[in-house]
């Protein structure tokens, strides 16, 4: 919309508008300023109806035939229309008649983006910011087509500078957020947030973010101390006090935890996950009853919260209530089949209950949907060595160490299981190349057969590996 009547009310603008309609329902004309008719257009394109906003664009060119605004919004239909060629025609000839018109550069970087030519769409935008007054909007366009490039780094750079410009742009922050984190580059996030804080010190997101990072990698006293800064600022922040209680919890000081989560309550509506989030602290305390009660309340929110079903069927799990706890976990997979934590669970339960081929089947899911699930392939391994036979068990260890070579656990248990077969001299070669891996998990080896340290040989390769 026209910068020159921003002070439009919603009724100055219908009044435009339907004085337009009645123009085209008379077929007669009605004189409207180039202001007026920008309005006009914009109305109707916001609005998605495209068919009437190009002809409010048609009847503007004829009153207005040299305003090159009404040729940068056809231009913008036409591309609407998928004829991105003949609009990028109108806007070259448009250029070459006002080469400073930022519009028509921001126009054409839109319609390269819509045509997924992204590095096109970047020149373009690029040539825009000598003549804009608002060029962080830019830098910020420029670095979304980084990221359809997949180019992170680049797509950083630029909502930086756009953030150098308009520091209090709470949206920048998060964007520079969210792009550190899916790069996994926390560190640099840390040095970042600390460096912009240092000269902005009162941006609440960025202290709340900079509380995010600290977090993801265990620096929880850090956190904490840098969402006590976002409330300080703002004390009804409700996802600082909801993020300190995280963090509390990663320290298992649990009762801060819970205090911290009932302390969003004061500033919005509970909601299902956090007394969810109660409920696993005091499950954490072994207060089973106050944590069945506040997955209860979950539920009564939100019956679809899988994590409150499998909360209680661990409660019930743990009061030895196997048969109870099947039938809340069996919920939880209903609502989120694809979430492999929930039937590894319940496989275990199975297990425990000498249901093998139930567990057997769970387990078998699991690993088909993660491949590196290295505790379902162990389990599943066992399963089958119940239900079939040990070199079963063996194919399914040399399945799982197809996508897992560098893991340890897999080759001292397949290792196990070579040994149990009498395949000794096999055995002993892949012991090797697990103690090569990581000799400190040796230990699993022996838990899954104790009798080895017996054998002088195994004894004798724990006595070269424990020194390398």
């Amino acid at each position: 919309m026209s910068e020159d009547l921003d002070w439009l009310g919603e009724n100055e603008i219908s009044g435009l508008v339907e004085r337009f309609d009645s123009m085209l329902k008379e077929k007669t004309q009605y004189f409207f300023d180039v202001d007026e008719f920008e309005v006009i257009i914009d109305h109707y394109y916001d609005n998605a109806d495209y068919a009437m906003s190009r002809k409010a664009v048609e009847q503007a060119l004829l009153q207005h035939p040299g305003y090159s605004g009404f040729q940068i919004r056809e231009a913008r239909l036409l591309a609407m229309d998928k004829k991105y060629y003949e609009a990028l025609e109108l806007l070259n000839h448009v250029e070459l008649l006002e080469p400073a018109n930022e519009e028509i550069y921001l126009t054409k970087g839109e319609i390269y983006s819509l045509m997924n030519k992204h590095e096109l769409a970047i020149e373009e935008y690029k040539k825009s910011i000598p003549y804009s007054e608002q060029p962080e909007e830019i830098y910020a366009n420029i670095a979304f087509e980084y990221e359809n490039l997949n180019n992170y780094p680049s797509t950083i750079k630029y909502l930086k500078r756009a953030l150098t410009i308009k520091p209090e742009s709470e949206n920048l922050v998060h964007e520079i957020a969210f792009f550190f984190e899916i790069t996994g580059r926390e560190e640099e996030a840390i040095d970042f947030f600390t460096a912009f804080l240092d000269e902005n010190p009162y941006s609440k997101v960025a202290w709340f973010n900079l509380g995010i990072f600290y977090n993801s990698i265990e620096l929880f006293e850090k956190a904490i101390e840098s969402y006590e800064f976002t409330l300080a600022i703002d004390e009804s922040f409700s996802s600082a006090y909801f993020n300190i209680a995280n963090s509390y919890s990663g320290l298992k000081l649990y009762k801060k935890s819970i205090n911290y989560y009932e302390e969003t309550f004061k500033y919005e509506e509970p909601e299902a996950i956090t007394y969810y989030y109660i409920g696993e602290s005091y499950e954490n305390m072994d207060d089973l009853k106050s944590a069945t009660l506040n997955f209860n309340k979950a539920l009564e929110l939100d019956d679809k919260l899988a994590d409150a079903w499998a909360g209680i069927g661990r409660v019930f799990t743990r009061q030895y209530m196997d048969k109870t706890a099947i039938k809340y976990y069996q919920k939880a997979i209903e609502i989120m089949p694809l979430k492999d934590d929930f039937k590894y669970e319940l496989a275990m339960i199975y297990f425990k209950n000498k249901m093998s081929e139930k567990a057997r089947n769970l387990f078998k899911d699991i690993v088909e949907h993660d491949t590196q699930y290295i505790e379902a392939w162990i389990n599943y391994s066992v399963c089958v060595s119940i239900t079939d036979n040990i070199d079963k068990a063996i194919d399914v260890i040399e399945d799982a160490l197809e996508y897992n070579k560098s893991d340890a656990t897999l080759w001292y248990r397949l290792a196990g299981l070579l040994h149990k077969s009498g395949k000794i001299q096999q055995a002993y070669y892949y012991i090797e190349t697990a103690l090569k891996l990581n000799f400190k998990k040796h230990t699993e080896l022996l838990s899954f057969m104790p009798e080895l340290n017996k054998e002088s040989r195994f004894v004798e390769l724990l006595g070269t590996y424990s020194s390398k």
